[in-house]
């Protein structure tokens, strides 16, 4: 089966399993929200996925050593590829493969249509950026949990980047020691409070050697679960690049899928 937008693809893919449970393959052609969302039909079937890159910034693509090019990714296809697992998260009951942005980078998720992102690629979510990040408010977040320790811990921020994976909007390794396998979650706890702040730590994930980590408003922990919530308004998140979801959250692990690479 081959699917081509992530909205909606949960029905089609079970469809296409329950139809054809032992010759079902899967081919995720878009961004990374359909292969999240194909991940999530999956349902604890261990049915591996092989993707065709079509999206806007294709982190999988990155994070598996795949082409960003469709036609030479689909060349892909015809040989030995090697299965890469991926441990899934549960985001107030939804499956997340890759990411969950909180704060200002799920607000410009949120005001970035896709029509734009269609005809303008990264450029036209690098302006939505600009613009967003002018009109940002900075909304005060409470965040909880049980930490890599076992040890519950809690914190402020004005924006939360969750990762399951080194990648975030591109090639460049924002997380480097986030792994994609393990029980634990990547949280980048963001206080900047200022649009300098912000610009410095969204440019300084652009350059080798994460010197967005090194700021002093950055601080990276690793959580086994995670809650979320506004101390004032509501805040906006995306989940694996979709504008779906808004505080409180709850992220906690969920399940498993093969995807992949090279």
């Amino acid at each position: 089966m081959v699917a081509t937008e992530a909205a909606d693809m949960a029905g089609p893919v079970r469809r296409a399993l329950e139809a054809n449970p032992e010759t079902t393959q899967i081919v995720a052609c878009g961004g990374d929200g359909t292969v999240a969302a194909c991940a999530a039909a999956l349902d604890g079937r261990d049915i591996p996925i092989a993707i065709i890159p079509t999206g806007t910034t294709n982190v999988l693509a990155h994070e598996l050593g795949l082409p960003t090019h469709a036609e030479r990714a689909a060349r892909l296809l015809a040989t030995e590829l090697r299965r890469v697992p991926f441990r899934t998260w549960s985001v107030n009951g939804r499956s997340m493969l890759l990411q969950l942005g909180i704060g200002f980078d799920g607000q410009l998720i949120w005001r970035t249509p896709r029509r734009v992102k269609r005809a303008l690629g990264f450029v036209g979510v690098m302006l939505s950026a600009l613009r967003t990040g002018v009109s940002f408010d900075y909304p005060p977040l409470s965040v909880r949990g049980i930490g890599e320790d076992g040890r519950e811990r809690s914190a402020t921020a004005t924006s939360v980047l969750v990762a399951n994976a080194k990648r975030w909007a591109g090639p460049q390794l924002a997380v480097p020691t986030a792994d994609p396998a393990d029980d634990l979650m990547d949280v980048l706890l963001l206080n900047y409070r200022n649009f300098p702040q912000l610009a410095h730590f969204w440019i300084a994930v652009l350059f080798p050697n994460a010197p967005h980590l090194r700021l002093s408003y950055v601080e990276h922990v690793r959580m086994r679960t995670l809650d979320v919530t506004s101390l004032g308004r509501p805040v906006e998140a995306h989940i694996d690049g979709e504008p779906d979801l808004m505080t409180p959250l709850h992220v906690e692990a969920l399940g498993r899928v093969t995807l992949l690479g090279r």
